[in-house]
């Protein structure tokens, strides 16, 4: 409801005028004739605990462009032509067979028709290499609303259905734990009738479910796969009621686009992909016979600034080329350049551009008869240079949140990463070592970029070191790696070196040598991401491998560090009972995670903080008791305002548990919004502009309003989750509240002690729906406004509507 109305609504109730109003009160409010109140009580001189705040960290992942191609103000996509139709994959037919030949992740395409209800579709599946198995789809709606079976999902680990909507992908069912062998062929048989989905796998039944969650009743069917080469044959459709084929044979395969991804050709020349490049794999050659020719590519928003570029080429084409900043077809600016050698030589550019756009583009074209080739090109704005590299927006996107604490760079990202290709000038860099979140990054935000964003936003470093036990991230194989498995320890130690060693140290001479001679004394330092795939035994040894290394690396170095272990996901205490048990002595943090279904808002929340305080109590119990918790991975897997009544009730359990319960970082962090999946991140953007999700809103209220002491809360929240903290001179009490019921809620709170409030004021987040979302086009829908409070005496009286939360300060 409007604040007008609320006001109209409180004054009906009560029957008070302005006049009548306490002056220590503002937009006061009371329950509905007969309603029973929240009655809670808060005890204002004693804190049970601090809490730290480092609970309201963040974590960067190198995902869906959100360094490359987001916050990072490079705008030129594919820069170095390493990306070839990588998102589609790689997708031929060969002896009746279906091939998918790119080691990538998600790659998959739909046929058949969209209208198919009940049906059984067979097939034949085989894994040539790679770390997972395959993925069929079935009853596809459209490109973000689906089911695939997963088979050999999680690192080869797990069979489960999953399911898409909004772009936001999830588990559903119970699934079946099995992995899938390379080299031999699996009969797959899926039936769908009605909301009732069965699977079988060579013959013996592995899925048995029904989705009663607005299941997909009708769709087409698909074939995918995540981190493999994969063949099909033998598909097969038929309808249930009449065993009509639908379906039978080859099914045609998506159309190749372009050669290189985000780049266009135009004109009569040739444009092709050639094994001669600077720094990386390929480049693009270019011939022309004098006709206009070249490559363009588009979605460029550009203002009326300066930009400045470079372009590295070689060849033969004595007129050299013209670059240009387009909108649409008006030249807006451009330079010559060239010609260009016989070798690799850089040519830097400026254009100032005389208008803005939107829908800018970038062109390259050919002068005149002759070929060259060309690699690295890069175009940055004057505004992205003032901030040091980062685009502006984004970067005050992220100064709103105010983070604490950032972990980088992953995630999966992380556990196939390699530092030392990340630093340095950014020709010299190699790409990341694998296609990953539908993009292969080519590392231009690396470690010191990492840490001029964290000195820019005001955050601690926490970086997480890739320890080689997992031969890809997230089922994406690494392309590339060390030439053995001793050498990731001292490769994590050469980066602890680089970051918090002085210049008499090899790789702090290194760093100075890139223009940061001072030391970074980096602290946090987490062991790999998600190494479940690895096993639990074999995750122990590298953690009492690397741990006592890197301790005695500090001690040399002189920077005290605090050592993360990965712990288990979502509710596997058998994996954080085994780490704790082997490794107790030797870490400081166990890194836990947990996505949620937005559908369980409210009861997910509850259901965490039993793990969190089982956990805690087993840490109590441990070797070594003063082992903190971090959830370093979590959110609930949307972007309407589910997720933000999520944010808030989790973010309440963590304060409550704030005796072990010290850091904390969701995912994702920011995304551009053509990714095809993980529809959560915080901060959504494309080159026009971005919008805060629900869950950015509420934690950003929430951290606005921190208050490092923990008070106790006495009462029945009559299913509202509510906390309340004080400041450290004990002069300000905030009381954090989620309403995640359907009806309004009434709430006084009565302050047990000395505090003599004077003033209270409130602020609340009710869109009114739980469907509500931000957009570009309305990035204020899902907002904070001011709420209505009473304080009368050490009573506070406010009303919660249905699915709120809000945030009450009394002084």
């Amino acid at each position: 409801m409007s604040a007008i109305e609320y006001w109209n609504r409180w004054m009906r109730i009560t029957g008070l005028t302005l006049a009548g109003l306490s002056t220590a009160c503002c937009w006061p409010a009371t329950a509905e004739s007969g309603e029973a109140p929240v009655g809670l009580t808060v005890n204002t001189d004693s804190p049970a605990h601090a809490i730290n705040p480092n609970v309201y960290g963040h974590f960067f992942e190198h995902i869906y462009h959100s360094a490359n191609g987001g916050l990072w103000g490079e705008l030129v996509w594919n820069r170095s032509f390493e990306l070839a139709n990588a998102g589609m994959g790689n997708w031929s037919s060969e002896n009746s067979e279906v091939v998918q030949s790119a080691l990538i992740t998600d790659a998959h395409f739909v046929f058949g028709d969209s209208a198919w209800e009940d049906y059984e579709l067979t097939l034949q599946a085989l894994k040539e290499r790679g770390s997972e198995g395959f993925m069929v789809l079935f009853r596809v709606q459209d490109d973000d609303s689906f089911y695939w079976l997963n088979l050999g999902g999680w690192n080869n680990t797990r069979h489960a259905i999953e399911k898409e909507v909004e772009g936001g992908r999830r588990g559903i069912g119970r699934g079946r734990d099995g992995g899938i062998q390379t080299g031999r062929w699996y009969d797959v048989r899926i039936r769908c009738q009605a909301d009732h989905i069965q699977c079988w796998l060579d013959g013996e039944q592995i899925i048995d479910l029904r989705d009663e969650d607005n299941p997909y009743r009708k769709g087409m069917v698909g074939l995918g796969t995540w981190g493999t080469h994969a063949r099909y044959r033998n598909i097969k459709v038929t309808r249930l009621d009449d065993s009509d084929v639908l379906f039978s044979g080859l099914p045609t395969l998506p159309p190749k686009p372009f050669e290189f991804d985000f780049w266009r050709h135009f004109g009569s020349g040739k444009a092709d992909k050639v094994a001669d490049a600077l720094n990386n794999e390929y480049s693009v050659s270019l011939t022309g016979d004098g006709a206009p020719t070249g490559i363009e590519q588009a979605n460029f928003r550009l203002t009326p600034q300066r930009y400045h570029g470079s372009v590295w080429m070689k060849g033969s084409l004595p007129a050299g080329i013209k670059i240009e900043l387009l909108d649409q077809d008006t030249v807006l600016g451009e330079t010559l350049l060239g010609p260009p050698r016989a070798g690799w030589a850089n040519h830097p550019f400026q254009i100032d551009s005389r208008g803005a756009t939107l829908d800018g583009s970038l062109r390259i074209t050919l002068l005149g008869a002759g070929a060259v080739k060309l690699d690295q090109v890069s175009l940055m704005g004057q505004d992205a240079l003032a901030t040091g590299g980062f685009r502006p927006d984004l970067l005050d996107a992220v100064r709103g949140l105010r983070p604490p604490i950032i972990r980088w760079p992953g995630g999966c990202f992380a556990s196939v990463y390699l530092w030392k290709d990340a630093v340095g000038p950014q020709h010299e860099r190699r790409i990341y070592s694998a296609y990953m979140w539908e993009d292969q990054d080519i590392n231009s935000l690396g470690t010191d970029e990492y840490m001029m964003l964290c000195n820019r936003v005001g955050a601690e470093p926490l970086l997480v070191i890739n320890t080689g036990i997992l031969d890809a991230g997230c089922g994406a194989p690494a392309q590339f790696r060390l030439a053995s498995r001793d050498d990731y320890l001292p490769y994590a130690l050469e980066w602890m070196e680089y970051c918090n060693g002085d210049t008499s140290t090899p790789m702090g001479a290194l760093r100075a040598a890139h223009g940061h001679p001072e030391p970074y004394g980096v602290v946090y330092w987490e062991l790999d991401n998600e190494t479940w795939g690895a096993g639990i035994e074999a995750y122990i040894a590298t953690v009492l491998e690397f741990a006592p290394a890197m301790r005695a690396k500090a001690a040399e170095l002189g920077t005290p560090i605090r050592i993360i272990a990965c712990g288990g996901s979502s509710f596997d205490m058998r994996w954080n009972r085994g780490l704790i048990d082997a490794c107790a002595p030797v870490i400081d943090y166990i890194s836990i995670h947990h996505y949620e279904n937005p559908q369980n808002f409210a009861t997910g929340v509850e259901r965490y903080e039993k793990l969190l305080i089982e956990l805690a109590d087993y840490i109590a119990a441990s070797a070594n008791p003063q082992m903190e918790i971090y959830n370093s991975e979590w959110n609930a897997q949307s972007t309407d305002w589910r997720t933000g009544l999520y944010a808030g009730g989790l973010l309440n359990a963590y304060e409550r548990q704030g005796r072990k319960f010290t850091l904390g970082g969701p995912a994702l962090f920011l995304r551009h919004l053509s990714a095809g999946a993980w529809d959560n991140a915080f901060i959504n953007f494309d080159h026009t502009g971005w919008f805060p999700a629900p869950n950015y809103v509420v934690m950003k209220l929430w951290w606005d309003n921190f208050a490092p002491g923990f008070l106790t809360v006495e009462g029945d929240p009559q299913g509202c989750n509510v906390v309340a903290t004080r400041t450290e001179d004990g002069r300000t009490v905030v009381v954090k509240a989620v309403n995640p019921n359907a009806e309004d809620r009434s709430v006084e709170v009565d302050l047990n002690g000395e505090l003599a409030p004077k003033t209270a004021s409130m602020q609340v987040v009710a869109p009114g729906s739980l469907r509500a979302r931000n957009t570009l086009e309305a990035p204020t829908a899902v907002r904070v406004e001011t709420g209505m409070v009473q304080l009368t005496g050490q009573r506070v009286r406010f009303e919660l509507p249905a699915y709120s939360a809000a945030v009450v300060r009394i002084n």
